[in-house]
Order: structure tokens, then C-alpha cells, then sequence
């Protein structure tokens, strides 16, 4: 595509450059002698990685746009990242961290859904390579997409993340989410102090010791 956009630049560029040449004498005609020297430029462009080159350029662009919230149209900017996870992930050579980095981007903005086919295909691709933290993180979006609710890939995931990272308390908060969905309520109390020995932040510490008393009251109700 990108070559049919420089063609006619290139192609007009060359004939009045040429045709402006007072002392040109061409035996062939100038429309053909533009459109050769236009073909030959698009070749040495195209063996350089020229194409290649735009085409980053302009993803990196679509990127920043879109997680920065500054697509004029957000559906279609939508699309074209979804394409971009597309082509990233199945790029010859392509490491995890590129993958996950673009996947962590989403899921910071709340693209949850972005997010989860970004995860997807790191999980596709690395699954072996993994850790407890990324699996986790991945289960969280999965979880946000589908409103809150647990499905069997959540599951999954969620259980080698914690084969994995058994004291990762992001994971133990979200499976003990999972045990009071069915109303496993002492389970949940468990996992959820179990994971208050190893946050940090103050923050998440209050709102989970919150969460554990809220579901205490339930239980004796």
C-alpha cells in the first residue's frame, strides 16, 4: 500500500524535474523515462526496508495515539492495534518482553480487551517462559473483560500462576475472588490474610483488610 502512496509523488517529481532539464535530449519519452525511474527508486526503496521502516514508524504512531486517548477515531485506531498485536506477535524473532510490553500498556488504559489478545498470544507463543507475576496479570484482565465473573481459561491460568508464584498476592486476592464466587467463605478469609503477609503497599493492605472483615460479617450472618 505503501508504494501506490509514493508513486505518484515520485513519478510527477521525476517528469518535471526531467522535463524542466533545458538541455535534455531523450530519445524515448519522458513519460517512460519518469515511470523506469520511479520503479527503480520504489525497488531500492523496498530493498533497504523502507517499507518496512514506515510501517513501524506508523504503528509506534497508532500506538501513542490510541493509549494516550488521542484517536479522533477510536474504533477505527482499535482495528489497526489489534492488527499491530497481530503482526508483533507472529514476527519472526519476536521476544516475550515485546509482547508483554504492548500487553501491560493496555492493560494499564483499561483496554482490557486489547489486553487479553495481546496476553493471548504472549501465552501462546511463551507459555513455558512465563512467570508467576506475568500469568497472574494475565488472569486479572481476563477477569476484567468478562465483568468480573471466572470462566475455565481464568482458571487455568490462574492455577499455574499460582504453581508457579504460590505467595503472589495478586494472584491469591483473585483466588480467593473465585472461592467466595463459590461461597467457599472460609477459603476466601484464608487466601485473603495469607496474601495481607505479602503486600506492601499501604493502600492495598486497607482495602483487602476491609474486603477479609466485609466477608466475615457475611459469613456470620
Amino acid at each position: 500500500m505503501i508504494f501506490i502512496y509514493l508513486f505518484i509523488p515520485l513519478f510527477l517529481l521525476f517528469y518535471f524535474t526531467l522535463r524542466g532539464s533545458a538541455r535534455l535530449d531523450l530519445k524515448i519519452p519522458l513519460f517512460t523515462v519518469s515511470f523506469l525511474c520511479t520503479l527503480i527508486t520504489l525497488f531500492i526503496y523496498k530493498e533497504l526496508g523502507g517499507e518496512e521502516t514506515y510501517s513501524l514508524v506508523n504503528d509506534k504512531e497508532i500506538l501513542k495515539r490510541f493509549i494516550a486517548d488521542e484517536s479522533e477515531n477510536k474504533e477505527k485506531d482499535a482495528i489497526e492495534v489489534d492488527r499491530i498485536i497481530f503482526e508483533i506477535s507472529n514476527k519472526k524473532g519476536v521476544q516475550a518482553g515485546e509482547i508483554y510490553l504492548l500487553a501491560k500498556r493496555l492493560k494499564d488504559v483499561n483496554e482490557n480487551e486489547l489486553a487479553v489478545h495481546a496476553f493471548e498470544q504472549l501465552y501462546r507463543n511463551f507459555k513455558n517462559e512465563l512467570g508467576g507475576t506475568v500469568l497472574t496479570e494475565y488472569a486479572q484482565v481476563m477477569f476484567l473483560k468478562e465483568e468480573r465473573t471466572f470462566n475455565n481459561q481464568i482458571e487455568k491460568v490462574l492455577k499455574e500462576a499460582l504453581m508457579k508464584s504460590p505467595d503472589n498476592p495478586s494472584a491469591l486476592t483473585l483466588q480467593g475472588l473465585k472461592e467466595l464466587e463459590n461461597k467457599n467463605i472460609d477459603l476466601t478469609i484464608k487466601l485473603w490474610t495469607r496474601a495481607l503477609n505479602f503486600l506492601e503497599n499501604e493502600r492495598d493492605i486497607s482495602e483487602l483488610k476491609i474486603l477479609i472483615e466485609t466477608v466475615k460479617k457475611l459469613k456470620n450472618q
